[in-house]
């Protein structure tokens, strides 16, 4: 009977060793994420966040997620480190250290994130009850008479927009709408002219930090002559993959919808 009882002991060590309730000092470098973390109750495991996200008071900020500072990074002593993709640092420089990576580019890809986080948190419950709430947002996006033919600006200089493999890509599909750029990139760098010879029935620009002061499209030389809806969105609630993606949709879909009421 002993070795037996001996045995067990060792698999349970063996699961707590691997999931989440050994990790409590996290830094988070993928700004993304950061969202999820706040969502599970779990902002008393970071000890680590980059310079524009907020919600963190007792986190340290360490830099930008393009260019961390590696000394603080490390002066922080953390145990799990959430990166958006593999080789943004030299992972080789940080021993005994886990890395966890968290770039979704869907919403569906976001619940699977969120499932993640839960069980290497041991947050199960509370994760498969956001991703309820998630999906029911989506219960309120129906059918549009007629899908809207959109482009969305993410810098007016250079000429950037989201294509289709970006969470913005996404974002419209799921409230109903065709994103023109349908390059199968995250952004696209092209010009006017090529937007203006699509002729767009809808024109999302953003604002933040990425196109900080843009003319109004209705206000630029070519661009004006389209006859197109324009909508400024907020640059934080669009490019940014996690839960207020599912809001974002929402609030395009009543965008699109009273378009395709009121178009000819």
């Amino acid at each position: 009977m002993r070795p037996l009882v001996w045995i067990l002991s060792l698999v349970l060590i063996g699961l707590f060793s691997l999931d989440g309730f050994c990790f409590d000092r996290v830094v988070i470098l993928a700004p993304d994420a950061a969202d999820i973390f706040i969502k599970l109750d779990l902002k008393d495991r970071v000890v680590g966040i980059t310079r524009h996200v907020k919600g963190f008071d007792k986190a340290k900020k360490v830099g930008s997620h393009l260019r961390p500072n590696i000394e603080i990074i490390k002066a922080l002593n953390p145990d799990l480190i959430v990166l958006k993709k593999k080789n943004e640092i030299d992972e080789s420089m940080f021993s005994h250290v886990r890395f966890y990576y968290y770039n979704p580019q869907t919403l569906g890809g976001i619940l699977t994130q969120v499932e993640r986080i839960g069980v290497l948190f041991g947050k199960k419950q509370q994760a498969e009850r956001l991703i309820d709430s998630l999906k029911s947002k989506l219960k309120f996006i129906g059918i549009l008479k007629r899908k809207p033919r959109v482009v969305f600006e993410v810098m007016q200089m250079p000429y950037i927009l989201a294509g289709n493999r970006s969470i913005v890509g996404d974002i419209i599909k799921t409230a109903g709408g065709i994103n023109i750029i349908d390059k199968n990139r995250y952004f696209v760098r092209t010009s006017p002219e090529v937007v203006f010879l699509k002729k767009p029935d809808i024109y999302l620009y953003e604002v933040g930090p990425m196109n900080k002061n843009p003319t109004p499209p209705n206000k630029r030389i070519l661009l004006k002559k389209l006859n197109m809806m324009v909508v400024k969105v907020d640059e934080s609630k669009f490019l940014r993959s996690n839960t207020v993606s599912f809001d974002s949709a929402v609030y395009l879909y009543r965008i699109f919808r009273k378009w395709s009421e009121h178009v000819r």
